[in-house]
């Protein structure tokens, strides 16, 4: 068992990522995984393609930033902008380019086998570009959240 002190510091280490560690972005994880492992099938495709890519572009900014919480000392400003560039460029190329679409499935594969999930292939369709918009709320809600603090 720890002292207050290093108890403490642990804690404040898990707060170096508030903007992914928070309701929205983790409830966006959830529908996205809901979406995809259980409503994609039974729902109409319009729906169930849409809802995916519109959770992603929300959370995927933010989980880059937390990823970047750990390895370097950057403001939270600079990590979601980077992670919202990330996710803008990533989300492009694969919705509007076949190669780069192979590359991510791929990907999801060896990520899906390692826990025993199988994911959806994702489909080139520029339409689904519509969902950009919301690395733009990422962004906004993670700054509105710093302000609360």
């Amino acid at each position: 068992m720890g002292t207050d002190v290093e108890m403490e510091g642990t804690l404040q280490k898990g707060r170096r990522a508030p903007e992914f560690l928070a309701w929205a972005p983790l409830a966006a994880v959830a529908l996205f995984t809901f979406n995809n492992f259980w409503l994609k099938g039974r729902a109409p495709v319009v729906l169930a393609g849409k809802l995916s890519d519109f959770a992603a572009c929300f959370f995927l900014p933010l989980f880059v930033a937390a990823l970047l919480a750990r390895v370097t000392r950057w403001s939270r400003a600079r990590r979601v902008a980077l992670g919202a560039v990330t996710t803008a460029l990533v989300f492009t190329l694969v919705k509007t380019n076949a190669a780069a679409s192979a590359v991510l499935d791929g990907f999801c594969a060896a990520l899906g086998s390692l826990v025993a999930l199988r994911s959806p292939a994702n489909r080139v369709d520029p339409t689904d570009l519509l969902a950009l918009p919301m690395v733009l709320l990422a962004c906004w809600w993670s700054n509105n959240q710093g302000r609360k603090r």
